[in-house]
């Protein structure tokens, strides 16, 4: 795989098309070349509100409970991170990033303000309801957008998309999203082979997704518990 990286600043764990750094997507970002990834999709780290939380609890893979969401890493500022994502992604490519409600406004701000074209706004029905102090929630959003020119590609599906939550074994981290529906969404966004970026990766099941896609992935995860989890999921994946 030819890495995005013009040289290596950080814990690396490679595979032929995979490439996972243990390492602040910011302190690495910088050694990352102008238009060198053809698609991000990402689920950042936000503050979460907690009134669909057991006592303010998250579990993942294992029955660990964390408190306070389970991060050491709470929020980094969208305006951060986002001007770095456009510099990275080539032009007339897309970028997808997972957002609760309370979210939507300041990330769309920031990437209208950073150049990005507003595309869709996607909605995860997780086929489950969380108690709010108002109506139940039960989706998630994707806000999609491009840089550049539109990108004719094979988009297929609806901006609802059903998806079945990681539960029990299957559940490695306390966020984590569908690989199946990721998958979904790489393949409608990318062409076989291409580079797919994650800057915030968890346990990685944007690189899973891509692995089934038959796309290169590079992905970013500060916290060394996930790091591990990525290294395994995509050990996993590979022994399949």
């Amino acid at each position: 795989m030819k890495s995005a990286m013009k040289n290596r600043a950080a814990a690396i764990y490679m595979t032929e098309n995979i490439t996972l750094y243990h390492a602040d997507f910011l302190n690495i970002s910088a050694n990352m070349e102008n238009g060198s990834v053809d698609m991000v999709f990402t689920d950042p780290p936000f503050e979460l509100v907690g009134g669909g939380m057991k006592n303010g609890k998250l579990n993942y893979k294992g029955g660990e409970v964390f408190s306070n969401c389970g991060f050491s890493t709470k929020h980094i500022a969208f305006s951060r991170w986002i001007p770095e994502v456009y510099r990275i992604l080539k032009n007339d490519r897309y970028f997808y990033v997972m957002s609760n409600d309370r979210n939507t406004f300041s990330i769309h701000e920031a990437c209208m303000g950073n150049g990005f074209k507003f595309c869709e706004l996607l909605v995860m029905d997780k086929k489950m309801t969380v108690p709010s102090s108002y109506y139940s929630k039960r989706a998630e959003f994707i806000l999609m957008y491009r840089k550049g020119r539109y990108r004719k590609l094979h988009f297929t599906g609806s901006t609802v998309l059903e998806a079945k939550l990681p539960r029990g074994k299957e559940k490695r981290h306390p966020t984590e999203k569908p690989v199946s529906m990721i998958e979904h969404i790489v393949r409608c966004s990318t062409l076989e082979n291409e580079v797919c970026l994650d800057p915030f990766m968890g346990s990685c099941p944007v690189g899973e997704a891509c692995m089934k896609a038959g796309r290169q992935f590079v992905g970013a995860e500060i916290e060394e518990k996930w790091f591990m989890a990525s290294q395994d999921r995509i050990r996993e994946a590979l022994s399949v």
